[in-house]
């Protein structure tokens, strides 16, 4: 309720950056006769049943219904400060991470997030300044098992998230992640029994990857009963073929969906040549503006509604809200 009552008192300030979505007007023209009857004043008067309907003024009553919804693709309205740490936790005494803290909200829901396998947290910090601005504390941690000289374990990389946040002194904590820190994000909800929800963006599980068991995700998922969003892009080698969908129709409350023509890169922020080089789709049915604003919307709005930071959060993820994107297809196979 707290956090609810937090986000009531900032909805009006994020409401200056908000769309504007009307309904069907209705465009009755309402006219008044105002011509005069001409004739004599010993002209008959007009029986009952003659009178002129033109006389009758329409009813106008009829009103356009406006709602605003927060535009999650802006900025949001807080100033964001951030600062290195590092924190001791299983198996790496020395993990390097990054606090993006919003301005002027104490005791923020707090969301910690993982980035790919063999990139760096540099690949999300702008996911994390975006999504502090709109009221959310952000921990951005350099996972420390996704090393192919000293060994890939994506299990400990989510028990790291989770002693992260408790060094944190976080109790009810958002775990999100890109790509396989999107898989390590899955298995740290499935250790934190308080967990309050899970963002995957075009999350991976494993497979065919020499010295690492296949669908380690499988082993986690369904322990996951907080509420989980999955936005993916266009199959590919480099998304494992979309087989992190699997994870989360495992789990019990759960949205799943797909944004045309994005490619594995489309989810960092920023992403890098490393990444386009090796993973840049070929598809160019949407431009980069549009497929990334509709990301950057869709999980901004996914953490917003998991920690009910503002309102409006769930109501972008409706069939209503995405009819637009839908139709134009840029967004696919809204579920479940």
């Amino acid at each position: 309720m707290k956090r609810f009552l937090i986000g009531l008192s900032i909805f009006a300030a994020a409401c200056e950056t908000g769309i504007t979505h009307s309904s069907d007007e209705i465009h009755d023209s309402t006219e008044s006769d105002s011509d005069e009857v001409e004739g004599s004043a010993t002209d008959e008067p007009l029986e009952e049943d003659e009178v002129d309907d033109e006389s009758i003024p329409e009813d106008d009553t009829a009103e356009e219904v406006v709602t605003t919804i927060v535009d999650f693709s802006q900025r949001g309205p807080h100033e964001i400060v951030s600062q290195s740490e590092s924190a001791s936790v299983t198996n790496c005494s020395n993990m390097n991470y990054s606090i993006f803290s919003p301005v002027g909200i104490s005791s923020p829901p707090i969301v910690v997030l993982g980035h790919g396998f063999g990139r760096g947290s540099d690949t999300m910090s702008g996911w994390a300044e975006h999504l502090s601005s709109w009221g959310v504390e952000v921990l951005l941690p350099t996972l420390c098992h996704y090393n192919v000289f000293f060994g890939v374990d994506h299990e400990m990389n989510g028990q790291n998230m989770v002693e992260l946040a408790n060094h944190h002194g976080a109790d009810e904590v958002t775990y999100a992640g890109h790509s396989a820190g999107g898989l390590a994000a899955i298995i740290a909800a499935s250790f934190d029994s308080q967990a309050q929800g899970v963002l995957g963006l075009d999350t991976t599980d494993t497979q065919d990857v020499p010295g690492v068991p296949d669908f380690i995700g499988m082993n986690y998922a369904s322990s996951v009963t907080s509420k989980a969003f999955s936005i993916r892009g266009e199959p590919s080698s480099c998304n494992s073929e979309n087989n992190g969908l699997t994870l989360f129709r495992m789990m019990s409350d759960y949205k799943a969906i797909k944004v045309t023509s994005a490619d594995h890169c489309d989810f960092e922020r920023p992403t890098d040549f490393m990444c386009e080089m090796n993973c840049e789709g070929s598809s160019s049915e949407f431009t980069d503006d549009v497929i990334n604003k509709a990301i950057l919307t869709l999980g901004t709005a996914a953490i917003i509604a998991i920690t009910e930071a503002l309102p409006d959060g769930d109501l972008v993820w409706t069939e209503e809200e995405l009819s637009g994107w839908t139709a134009s297809g840029l967004v696919q196979s809204l579920e479940p």
